[in-house]
């Protein structure tokens, strides 16, 4: 069995962790997959947007520590990696999916704990089911922090929450996440991908190119200041006006009509 499985919704790719009786680690080729489907989704101008979410009762429960004393997979544990950048590292995968000019959502079935809680970090959006769960966890593995989640859940919760979940390893269930932002929402765990999709596709939808610059320009923010913001914002928007999406919207908008981006 593939270790992800890969569907197309429409404008929207669906991925599948598939390792179920693992809890989808990340050991496998899990990460080497993920990779590739995101590469080729990014590339191809008929998806407008992802959802990842996983099989059983785990989104992804970090790397696999089993996998660890058996062979070199590429998401377990290793001293061996000189880089997370490498071709092994899990690194090459986050940057895929931040860099990705396209919307990335998680559709979080259940466990992302450790380095699963990593890679879902690096998604837009989350979207929780009601049976979801997340932990950072390294601190009970006598471990600090890899997969990015010393960078992304900050800038999520802000530090002294971030401080307050590194440092105990706690468990925050889907009501709790959503109360500190880590989800955007909790839907019923039977609901979860179904509501997602319908969400991703209403996001695939949108103008790709202001879409694609829009993300650019929210991860941009993250470490600008506002002067540098500004500055940052108006050569694209003034790009975006001399576009043909723009000429588009406003005249689907004169002419009373949904606007046709595909064309």
């Amino acid at each position: 069995m593939p270790d992800v499985i890969v569907e197309r919704h429409d404008r929207v790719m669906l991925v599948r962790f598939n390792r179920p009786e693992r809890m989808n680690a990340m050991g496998g080729t899990l990460l080497a997959d993920l990779h590739d489907a995101i590469e080729e989704g990014t590339r191809d101008d008929a998806i407008g947007a992802f959802v990842v979410t996983g099989e059983g009762r785990a989104w992804c429960a970090g790397a696999d520590l089993q996998a660890a004393g058996e062979r070199r997979d590429e998401g377990a544990v290793s001293t061996r990696r000189s880089s997370q950048l490498d071709t092994m590292g899990p690194g090459r995968t986050i940057l895929a999916i931040y860099k990705s000019g396209k919307p990335m959502i998680a559709a979080v079935n259940g466990a992302a704990v450790g380095g699963g809680f990593g890679l879902c970090s690096a998604f837009d959006i989350r979207i929780a089911g009601d049976q979801a769960r997340f932990g950072t966890i390294f601190i009970k593995r006598a471990l600090a922090s890899d997969y990015g989640l010393s960078w992304f859940l900050p800038r999520m919760v802000g530090p002294e929450r971030a401080a307050e979940l590194f440092y105990t390893g706690r468990i925050v269930g889907a009501e709790e996440a959503l109360e500190l932002g880590i989800v955007s929402r909790v839907v019923p765990h039977d609901q979860l991908v179904e509501e997602s999709l319908a969400f991703a596709a209403e996001v695939a939808n949108q103008p790709p190119t202001a879409l694609a610059l829009t993300r650019r320009m929210l991860q941009h923010s993250q470490s600008a200041t506002l002067e540098q913001q500004l500055e940052y914002e108006w050569p694209i928007q003034r790009d975006l006006i001399a576009g043909p999406e723009f000429s588009e919207a406003i005249a689907a908008f004169r002419e009373k009509r949904e606007p046709n981006y595909n064309v």
